[in-house]
């Protein structure tokens, strides 16, 4: 499972950085080498593996120990080298993309298949009750985000640079400023998830005919 939930990542990676080429065993491994957002998935796929098989019935055998003090060290080495964090306990479905600029603290109990998320984003815990957020499906938050507290980001929502979002929102819909307010509704994300050198705020002026 974790092995192939990656698989869906690196794919959504190489198809962002070469669009329409197949994954080749030579640019998979050399995207593997210089993606540091593959490094934090990665990682945090084997560890939610090593995890799940902890607390099941394997609990406490010799393999999973040896295992588990490599995974540490090397888990620890991809956290202080992209200054980023993912939570333990978070579920990511397979094809995420996670910002190769690192400076991302992401405690989310979930994320569906298809998000991306830009460089220094902090998404987790509202002091005030402890919830945390829950990310759909083909979701795209760019830079500079800030997302906290017990709250439903739906499928296909889109977060402009530099927003801050404290409340649930709606399929579809765009947000933008601190605090955080509609900008459009309806929009289709799919460009900015695919190309990552699109300007997230030009293509929304666009899309509402500005």
């Amino acid at each position: 499972m974790a092995m192939a939930r990656f698989s869906a990542d690196l794919d959504l990676c190489h198809r962002r950085r070469w669009p329409g080429k197949p994954v080749r065993l030579l640019s998979g491994l050399w995207l593997l080498l210089i993606s540091r957002g593959l490094w934090l998935l990665l990682v945090h796929r084997l560890s939610h593996w090593w995890v799940s098989r902890w607390t099941g019935p394997m609990r406490g055998s010799w393999h999973l120990r040896l295992i588990g003090i490599p995974l540490s060290s090397l888990e620890w080495l991809v956290k202080v080298s992209t200054k980023s964090d993912i939570l333990g306990r978070s579920d990511i479905e397979g094809g995420v993309c996670m910002p190769d600029q690192g400076c991302l603290i992401f405690g989310a109990t979930k994320m569906g298949a298809g998000s991306v998320i830009g460089p220094r984003t902090t998404i987790g815990m509202s002091l005030a009750d402890g919830g945390l957020p829950e990310i759909g499906r083909n979701v795209w938050i760019g830079a500079d985000c800030v997302v906290y507290g017990s709250l439903t980001i739906g499928d296909g929502a889109t977060l402009l640079p530099g927003t801050a979002l404290t409340k649930s929102i709606p399929a579809g819909v765009v947000m933008q400023g601190n605090p955080a307010r509609v900008a459009l509704r309806d929009f289709d994300n799919a460009a900015l998830r695919e190309q990552p050198d699109l300007d997230a705020d030009a293509c929304v002026a666009a899309a509402r005919g500005n």
